[in-house]
């Protein structure tokens, strides 16, 4: 079968958000669907670094397969770069077996390369891993940690950092999912009100600039750690049991750049979860 590729705009000239969820509602309806359009404009179009790069094929008039990144900074050796998230690599099960993932991939990576960013960073879950590996250049840094606990959390200086200023953090953290408490951000997690999602620590004047409110009840939370390179020695902090099982969160980093940017490893960078979660 023959496909088109296009890259595409979401606007009323592109191809619709909807159109986007449907696919991603067949893909994942095993676990209940993919994100709603209205979640995909969030991500898609509010972003204020960028609004999402995507190239999508089609069989006749059906969106077979898509795939996303959106507009992220990070700090590197001190110099803030504007890279690419890969947000989304979705293929319809009929559609499966005929290259499109490395098809639409390595068109948006020739395609980015043009537009002057600098990286491409992502979370690979087991199923994405391998295909990342095999056909791109891509480094995996290593697996992020996932842990549980309380107590402090520090985030030392490392050569690539994540990187978020005032409209950005405005964007991300609306008032009525997150709280902070000193400079540490929070969001829920799941059904469990006494477990709060560790985001990351910003600067108080950052936090100034933001609407999370101050969460004056609960100064001490249990937190979930998921990222890497934060100093956990201050607190409590433990592996989660080996029954309780997830997939397992691969960072991988492809330098666009042609070797300018510093080698990346799992000992120069501090990734918080902020910088890539979806949820």
């Amino acid at each position: 079968m023959d496909y088109e590729i296009k890259l595409l705009s979401f606007d009323d000239k592109g191809i619709s958000l909807q159109q986007v969820a449907d696919l991603q509602h067949i893909v994942y309806a095993e676990r209940g669907g993919g994100p709603n359009a209205g979640r995909l404009k969030f991500w898609y179009l509010d972003n204020p670094m960028g609004t999402a790069i995507s190239f999508n094929a089609f069989a006749g008039d059906q969106l077979v397969a898509h795939y996303a990144c959106v507009p992220v900074k990070m700090l590197i050796n001190g110099k803030i770069s504007a890279g690419l998230m890969d947000m989304a690599t979705v293929t319809h099960p009929d559609h499966r077996g005929k290259g499109l993932f490395k098809t639409l991939a390595s068109s948006t990576f020739d395609y980015v390369k043009q537009m002057g960013y600098e990286f491409v960073v992502g979370v690979a879950n087991a199923n994405s891993f391998p295909g990342y590996m095999k056909y791109f250049p891509f480094t995996f840094v290593g697996q992020l940690d996932v842990k549980w606990g309380w107590g402090d959390i520090i985030l030392p200086e490392k050569t690539f950092s994540g990187y978020w200023d005032a409209d950005a953090l405005k964007w991300r953290l609306p008032k009525q999912t997150y709280t902070h408490w000193n400079n540490a951000v929070y969001g829920p997690y799941e059904n469990y009100p006494i477990i709060k999602t560790y985001m990351g620590n910003f600067s108080s004047e950052l936090l100034d600039q933001t609407p999370v409110p101050t969460d004056k009840q609960c100064t001490k939370p249990l937190n979930l750690y998921v990222g890497m390179g934060a100093d956990l020695s201050k607190g409590h902090y433990f592996n989660f049991p080996k029954f309780v099982k997830h997939s397992p969160f691969n960072l991988i980093f492809l330098d666009l750049t042609e070797g300018r940017l510093p080698q990346i490893n799992k000992d120069n960078i501090v990734y918080q979860l902020i910088d890539f979660d979806a949820a």
